[in-house]
């Protein structure tokens, strides 16, 4: 069983990531995050 993990290891990493990727570009270009961003931006100008 070990052996079957270790042996796929890398396969399974390179998906995950790719898989996260696609998410983060996702969040950030689907409809309505823009005016959230533009609040996350001001936030150090806040003091």
């Amino acid at each position: 069983m070990i052996q079957l993990v270790l042996d796929n290891a890398a396969s399974v990493a390179t998906v995950f990531f790719f898989l996260m990727f696609c998410y983060v570009i996702y969040a950030v270009f689907k409809k309505g995050t823009k005016k959230k961003f533009d609040q996350y931006s001001k936030i150090p100008l806040k003091d």
